[in-house]
């Protein structure tokens, strides 16, 4: 089977690719490098240096292919506050572009890679993929207008979906730019002797999940894509901000200071994932805890220290 994987040179798309060729599929990656590295492309995979805002060139690729994983996005959330109109533009277009791709080839299979920032504040419960849905931020409502673009793509063509929606994703690889991620900006502190940047002084309560058990829940989706549903990619494990900074600590064998810099704009204080329902339907869990995820983590900055200076 042909799988076209959009935004596959970035952090989680590299592991996705990964995890495809590893299960004996065929890949293309389509990436426009703005984000990602070529390095982290695997060479067993195709890749097309190319924008999803050439709908010609989208088209002419997708052909042959069976179905498709839709990374490519601008991530960043204080791009989203900062520009918001650019932002969502750019992520809703590339979507809607796609999906036009995908009809004009009668491609069916598509999975989407959605966030948890689609829900917004959460309360003191885990939450699950049909609770109420508020983003704080253009980000998170991105992704939800894409969510309900999809489904109306679905009902109308055909086009089955499965949405995966991300919790705190961390893991190897995680130097694109510009990062504002806590993970690698922390380790990033510690090996070269800097300030830890803290918001909310490590207050927020956060669902942290290792990459390679996110790359790992796109194969079960490919293989159950049928109809149209949305699962939680997360842990469904609570961790203050302060207990990640704690195990960043401990992966690394040292500290350093800390600088507690205020409150971020669009941040939930709490976001924990219900993953009741995906253990259920496609029999996914995550395999890596909190501790081997981060010596994981840490060993690949360790050999990449590259990877840290240019983040």
């Amino acid at each position: 089977m042909r799988i076209l994987v959009t935004g596959g040179a970035g952090f989680i798309g590299s592991h996705v690719t990964e995890a495809l060729l590893n299960a004996g599929y065929s890949v293309t990656v389509y990436d426009n490098l703005s984000k990602g590295y070529e390095e982290y492309v695997d060479k067993r995979a195709h890749l097309i240096k190319a924008d999803l805002a050439d709908i010609k060139t989208l088209k002419d690729v997708l052909n042959g292919h069976d179905g498709v994983i839709h990374l490519a996005a601008d991530s960043i959330i204080k791009d989203s506050i900062d520009n918001p109109e650019k932002h969502l533009k750019l992520n809703i277009n590339n979507a809607i572009n796609l999906l036009e791709a995908m009809r004009h080839n009668n491609i069916n299979k598509l999975v989407f890679s959605s966030s948890a920032a689609v829900y917004g504040e959460t309360g003191d419960k885990s939450v699950k993929e049909d609770d109420y849905k508020e983003p704080l931020q253009p980000y998170g409502a991105s992704k939800l207008a894409i969510e309900s673009i999809i489904s109306g793509y679905y009902h109308s063509f055909g086009i089955n979906c499965i949405m995966l929606r991300y919790f705190n994703v961390y893991g190897p690889r995680d130097d694109q730019m510009p990062v504002t991620r806590a993970v690698p900006n922390w380790f990033k502190a510690v090996l070269l002797g800097k300030k830890i940047p803290l918001n909310w002084e490590g207050k927020q309560v956060r669902d942290y999940i290792f990459v390679s058990d996110v790359a790992r829940s796109h194969i079960l989706a490919l293989e159950n894509c049928r109809g149209l549903h949305s699962y939680n990619i997360g842990s469904g494990k609570s961790n203050t901000m302060l207990d990640i900074l704690e195990s960043v600590f401990e992966a690394a064998g040292k500290r350093t200071e800390i600088e507690n810099i205020g409150e971020r704009p669009g941040d939930p204080h709490r976001l924990i994932a219900d993953i009741s329902k995906i253990k259920r339907e496609l029999k996914w869990e995550p395999q890596i805890d909190l501790k081997e995820g981060m010596k994981k983590t840490y060993q690949f900055y360790i050999n990449h220290l590259e990877s840290l200076r240019r983040i």
